[in-house]
């Protein structure tokens, strides 16, 4: 299958000099087969020391792929077992999610986005600033007693919150961490090497240069204003973040595990995933078919889930997809056999060291998730339809 090392030299390629990602991965698994190829650097050569190049069996900091290869999973395993139910209250596992309109808020609008809550907050910001531990338990309290942004029901705003608070919800009602349970639930019985991080540095590929991007979200207030200046936080990364979460909020205040990022899977994990996740087995189809139901608010959302309608040929196909701010992607079809993954690391090589001057790095010249996007599933087409193929856009994640 040669879609698959097309598109990593597509992948490769995309941006200008100074922004070309330094790796990527690309995975395709249709009914004739699957195909994971790759190029690039998983570390670059660097000071005389010689790169480390990447394989097929290379993790990805999956970044927000992590909200339904481990999140979303893992509840629809918990509403197929009934031990959870979409439209239970968020606040009867929350106990400190309460008042502001919150109690009626249920486990259904976390994952759809329609809980009202803020997109983004700094929480090891929130958490120093207030002197307070910077314990796990500390930060996800404070999550649950952020006030709203607007009313529960109404509107659609993509919130990482949300998802922290519906993994939160999950050991809850697992009694297992987050990390235990996915293992236990997911990765073990299918085999995956998944796992949430930290994992040992020479079986990752590097996700970025240094935490310079988001000291930048910090420093220009864009684009959520925030009341934190970077100054209000002393333990910015300024290394190459491999086998390490990215995210900020999952790396430094949540312990590197998170229901919004901290997973790391290569990308025949998430092939095998997506296989599992619609072939009607690992998830019953009708449990299946209640999360892929676009969301009332906004038909592009499903329960976790993106969700887009592709012209394949003279076959119409629904798509269930996620992208990650590392530059990953991951879709799977439900109506047919076709699932993709993969990703190409867009911040490493492209973004450099934390700012020493206070000032927002320049990251205008990063190629953007939705162009990795594109040529992973222009890939996943071509793929299942060799003959006259035209995607409709998907909405970006």
């Amino acid at each position: 299958m040669t879609v698959a090392s097309d598109a990593v030299g597509r992948l490769l390629a995309l941006g200008r000099e100074g922004s070309h990602p330094a790796s990527a991965v690309a995975g395709v698994r249709t009914a004739a087969g699957a195909a994971v190829a790759q190029g690039g650097w998983a570390r670059l050569p660097a000071a005389g020391l010689p790169g480390q190049p990447m394989t097929g069996e290379t993790l990805l900091d999956l970044a927000s792929v992590t909200k339904v290869a481990a999140t979303t999973t893992l509840i629809m395993r918990l509403v197929a077992d009934r031990l959870l139910r979409l439209e239970a209250p968020a606040a009867r596992f929350l106990p400190s999610f309460a008042g502001d309109g919150k109690d009626d808020i249920t486990v259904e609008q976390l994952l759809t986005h329609t809980a009202g809550l803020p997109p983004w907050w700094p929480l090891y910001c929130a958490a120093s600033d207030r002197d307070t531990v910077l314990d796990r338990d500390t930060v996800l309290n404070q999550v649950q007693r952020l006030p709203l942004a607007s009313r529960p029901g109404t509107a659609w705003s993509y919130s990482d919150l949300g998802l922290i608070l519906a993994g939160r919800i999950v050991e809850r009602v697992t009694t297992l961490s987050l990390a235990d349970g996915f293992l236990k639930l997911v990765g073990e019985p299918l085999g995956l090497a998944a796992r949430y991080g930290p994992v040992p540095a020479p079986r990752a590929a590097a996700s970025a240069d240094s935490d310079a991007y988001e000291y930048g979200m910090l420093a220009s207030g864009r684009p959520y204003p925030v009341p934190f200046t970077p100054a209000q936080f002393a333990g910015w990364r300024n290394r190459p973040l491999r086998g390490e979460v990215n995210d900020g909020n999952a790396a430094h205040a949540l312990g590197g595990v998170a229901g919004h990022a901290g997973l790391f899977a290569s990308a025949g994990d998430l092939l095998t995933l997506g296989a599992a996740l619609r072939g009607g087995g690992f998830i019953p189809a009708p449990v299946r078919d209640r999360f892929a139901a676009p969301a009332g608010v906004n038909p592009g959302q499903a329960v976790g889930f993106r969700r887009a309608t592709i012209q394949a040929g003279a076959t119409t196909l629904t798509l269930l997809y996620h992208g990650g701010f590392t530059g990953t992607y991951f879709a799977f079809g439900l109506e047919q056999e076709v699932v993709v993954a993969g990703g190409a690391m867009r911040l490493y090589g492209t973004v450099g060291p934390v700012p020493a001057d206070g000032q927002p790095p320049d990251v205008s010249h990063l190629v953007q998730g939705a162009d990795i996007q594109s040529v992973l599933l222009d890939a996943a087409l071509r793929a299942f339809e060799p003959a006259s193929i035209h995607a409709t856009p998907a909405e970006e994640s």
